[in-house]
This record gives structure tokens, sequence and C-alpha cells, in this order.
């Protein structure tokens, strides 16, 4: 499961006359391995996946490829120009694809490749035409290091495309009976991992998925530490900050406080969170314009499956172990999972907002939505109109009623932020209470909106 329009996005490359260099990077369960063969269908491709070994050794993997794909004649001494450049002059009457999977290890040993490459394809003696397709699924080292290491040379490459996970509209898409509380929990859980829905249908419930990997998390074969680069230093430290992460403490003085861990030393471990793409700094930008003060940012767990790991299995292997899945489920998990899902509620009601828009049902031009990072914990996000006025809206979930409580800490929250904002929507799963419902006909610029009614597509 993938988006059609990141597949056509690369045949469109592969479609012109002329030949490319394109890159492809994102997390494999973005629909990665399943992009990759798609667009190699009917293709004259040599796919080729570099290994963590020196240079001499990769070009000797290469050329065993090679010859076992394609069966072009290799020879020992062969470089990769003669190597790729025999492939490319053979049939020439069919452009080739050349896959050149986890690359960044070809990169490493051997930073001129790019070089190469390039070099090649602007070769007008080739008799054939060729489109590389570079791919990773490091996130990190390609926006980190890889401008690092082929410095100007990145220019040549025709078209870059991350994958970037379902947002929830495009998961409800893939599931349009799916009843509307299992298909929050289920985005809860493994949030826009698009080829983990591959194994789901409109029947499945957050606790068949929690419990299948439950078994999954319970093996004796799985290494608690896989959420973790293999290569980072002091697994220690970066699962005691993931631990604090999953558990809400998201502000680095509430990291500092449970960690005992230096501030400037947190600060360098929080970027290299970062870097490797499991954590994410949120700071109110668009809330800045709406606002006379810009507010500090809070750091979060990227991974909706890794956030839940961290919260609930993590500093409970050995329960597990002993409980079993259903069991571990049942008692330690399924009383308060309402908390864990409701957090992805906003983003849910963010893109009704956008379905609102789309369907032109809005009564304003809409600018953006944006998550807000309330310090009083009162808004969820904000609506931005084109003309710059600003809704505050707040969401609950589950079966309880939302409050006039909610309405009043909303309009507090906008005060004490200097929000400049008259407008205050609710959205609640579970309804709201009789005065909510008397005050919306009666306030202005207030608006409920419930759970039943909000369409994502």
């Amino acid at each position: 499961m993938y988006r059609k329009k990141d597949l056509q996005f690369l045949q469109d490359i592969y479609d012109r006359p002329s030949n490319d260099i394109a890159l492809l990077y994102g997390d494999k369960s973005y629909g990665l391995i399943e992009v990759i063969t798609d667009l190699m269908r009917d293709k004259d491709c040599l796919y080729y996946r570099a290994r963590a070994v020196d240079d001499t050794t990769q070009k000797l993997f290469f050329a065993r490829a090679l010859h076992e794909q394609t069966r072009t004649p290799v020879f020992p001494e062969d470089d990769y120009e003669r190597l790729i450049g025999s492939y490319i002059n053979e049939h020439t009457d069919r452009k080739k694809l050349i896959i050149l999977d986890d690359f960044s290890y070809l990169i490493k040993e051997n930073p001129t490749f790019v070089n190469f490459l390039t070099s090649l394809l602007s070769d007008r003696s080739r008799l054939g035409s060729a489109m590389f397709l570079l791919v990773s699924d490091d996130s990190g080292w390609v926006e980190n290091d890889m401008l690092r290491i082929i410095g100007r040379r990145s220019s040549e490459i025709s078209g870059v495309l991350k994958l970037r996970p379902y947002t929830p509209a495009e998961f409800a898409a893939c599931f349009p009976k799916m009843p509307y509380e299992e298909m929050i929990g289920i985005y809860s859980f493994a949030g826009g991992k698009c080829a983990i829905y591959n194994d789901i249908t409109e029947k499945t419930t957050l606790r068949d998925m929690v419990v299948k990997y439950l078994a999954i998390w319970s093996s004796r074969d799985f290494d608690p530490d896989s959420y973790l680069p293999r290569e980072i230093r002091e697994p220690q430290v970066y699962n005691t900050i993931l631990v604090n992460l999953a558990a809400g403490m998201t502000k680095p003085k509430d990291l500092h406080k449970a960690t005992g861990t230096d501030r400037a030393k947190l600060a360098v471990y929080l970027k290299k969170l970062m870097e490797y793409d499991i954590v994410e700094k949120k700071i109110n930008e668009a809330a800045a314009e709406a606002s006379d003060s810009r507010k500090a940012g809070i750091y979060v767990i990227k991974d909706q499956l890794i956030r839940f790991y961290y919260r609930y299995v993590y500093a409970n292997a050995s329960l597990l172990q002993i409980s079993g899945p259903e069991r571990f489920y049942r008692r330690y998990i399924e009383h308060g999972i309402d908390e864990f899902t409701g957090s992805v509620y906003p983003l849910f009601c963010m893109d009704h907002i956008r379905y609102l828009q789309r369907e032109g049902r809005l009564t304003f031009k809409l600018a953006s939505v944006e998550e807000y990072n309330d310090r009083y914990d009162a808004i969820d996000f904000i609506i931005v109109a084109a003309g710059g006025s600003v809704i505050a809206c707040a969401c609950k979930y589950g079966t309880a009623h939302m409050t006039h409580k909610t309405y009043e800490d909303v309009r507090a929250s906008v005060r004490k932020n200097r929000l400049m904002c008259d407008n205050i929507w609710l959205f609640s799963s579970g309804g709201f209470d009789q005065k909510l419902v008397t005050m919306e006909g009666e306030t202005p610029g207030l608006k409920l909106i419930e759970g039943k009614d909000q369409r994502l597509h």
C-alpha cells in the first residue's frame, strides 16, 4: 500500500528521453519496497542492494548481481564505468532502469560514485539511455550526511521523492467501512505506516493489531533495542529518553528532571535522535503569526508504533514474557488505551477541516490548519483563515461528553497565550453537555462538532 502518485512521479522521470538520476528515500513501512517493485515491472532493470563492505568487495558483489540478472559479461578488472556502461549499451531499444538500494554504502566508501554516474550519463558516445534510482530507508543520513558527502553534485539529481506516512484521511479512504472508533485506534497504534495496512481489513480491530505485535515483541528473537540505529552509541541513554518521551515528558525541563541528564548533553542526545528521524521538535510556526509571543518547542517520538512500544512494552518486557500477549493486553493496556488513542484524534479533526475546505463548505478561505503546542494544554490546533483570523480548537476523545469547562479553559488559554482569536471550535467524539449545546446558539464564534459528523473523504 502506497500513494500511487509517488509511483507516477518516478515513472514520469523514467519516461523522459533523457538520462536521469533520481532519489527515493523514506521508511520501508511507508511503502518503499512496494514502490520499487512496481516501478521495476515490465522494464529492462538491474537491481543492486549495496552492503557495508569496502569498495573492492562492493564492486565484486555488484558485478555478480549484474551478471546474474542480465547475463552481461563481466571481468575481474572491470570498474563501475565498464560494468554499467556495457549494460546500458546492450539492447539500446529500451531505456534501462538501474536501482541502487542502500546506496549510502556505495557513497560512504566511494564518495565520487555520484560523480561517476553523472559523467556516465552525460557521455554522448553512449548508445543506450538509463535512469539511475538511488534508494535509501535512512532518511537521517540522506538529509544530513549525503549532501555533505556529494556536495554540488546533488544538483545533478533530476528528482527527489521522500515517502511520507499516510494522513488520517488517506488511511480512512483505504477502509471506508471501518468503524470510526477503530479507525482512530488503529491509526494511533500504527500511524501512517501504510505498508502495515496491507495485512488488515475493515473488520480488523485495535486489539487485533496490538496483540499481534505483542506476540512479535515477546519473541525470543526480537531485539528490544531494534528501534535504535545499529551504530548508535550509549543506547541506554537514548532508551531512557525515549521511555520518558513516550510517557509524555516532552519538554526539555521535564526530561532533565526525569532522567537527571545534564541539559547541554540532553540537547545533544535529542539532536541526534532528530537526525535519525526518530524524534521531532514541534514549534508553533503558524501560531507565531497569530500571537505576539512564540512558544517553546516540545519533543515527540515521530513514529506511533515506536511511541506505543516505549510507552507500554519496553519497560514491561518481563511482564509481557510471563503474561503472554492476550493477558498483557487485558491487564496493562486495555483500560488506559483511550488516553493513548486520543492523542491522534486532533489529527482526524484537522483532516475534517481540510475535507470541508475541499468540499467548499467553509465560510472562509483556509490558509492553514496547524497543531498548537499549548503550554496550558487546552488548545489542540488552530485554524488560520486567509485574511489572518484565527480559530482556536480543542478536542476530546472518548465516550464521555465534553463539558463547559473545556470552553472556559480554551478561552483562558487564548488570553494567556495572547492569541489574537475570537472564535472557538470544539470537537468531541462523545458529544457535548447540555450547557455547551445551549451556548452554541447564544455565543458568537462558538461551534460544536461531534465525531459522528466528521468526514475525512
